[in-house]
């Protein structure tokens, strides 16, 4: 069932009344400010709103007559709507800003965080080992050259001084 303009605007407005309370829930800047969100019409809007009446609101939006306003509200009351406010979409306000929200209400569980760790720890431990055991292999390939002629060779001398050397070095060096 398709919903009217106007069903759709209360919707919108509905959800962006929930996401402020869900913001105001956080702990406050130091100067006490929170964010808040309400919907602004677009200076044209009025015109075309009416010729829009039959759509939904997501084609308001898509026209950009619809946006999402995101200004600070003090402890006294002021706000910060005229200096340093911000505009969503609707599409943005729907994919981002409300899943956030909703998300950090939600918080994150303990379990939820030793499983995460838990994921991690696995991840990093094989990513660890197989470093590791590259470095060995490595470290091991060198073992089997000589150290002068840099010769792969299986009769390796390491003499007083532990350097690795095939027997031809050894016998020329010394």
């Amino acid at each position: 069932m398709r919903r009217s303009f106007k069903d759709s605007l209360k919707v919108l407005e509905a959800d962006i009344q929930h996401a402020n309370t869900l913001a105001s829930d956080f702990p406050r800047e130091y100067d006490g400010a929170c964010l808040q969100m309400r919907m602004s019409y677009s200076p044209v809007a009025h015109f075309f709103l009416f010729l829009v009446q039959w759509a939904d609101c997501h084609l308001a939006g898509a026209l950009g007559l619809l946006r999402i306003l995101i200004y600070k509200v003090y402890v006294d009351g002021t706000t910060t709507m005229t200096t340093h406010e911000r505009k969503a979409s609707i599409k943005e306000f729907y994919a981002v800003i409300y899943p956030s929200l909703l998300q950090l209400q939600k918080g994150v569980t303990d379990a939820e965080d030793k499983r995460q760790r838990a994921v991690c720890f696995e991840r990093y431990k094989r990513r660890e080992e197989a470093e590791q055991r590259q470095y060995y292999d490595i470290e091991f390939e060198k073992e089997d050259d000589c150290g002068i002629c840099m010769d792969t060779n299986s009769k390796i001398v390491l003499p007083n001084c532990n350097h690795a050397m095939c027997t031809k070095c050894y016998h020329e060096w010394y």
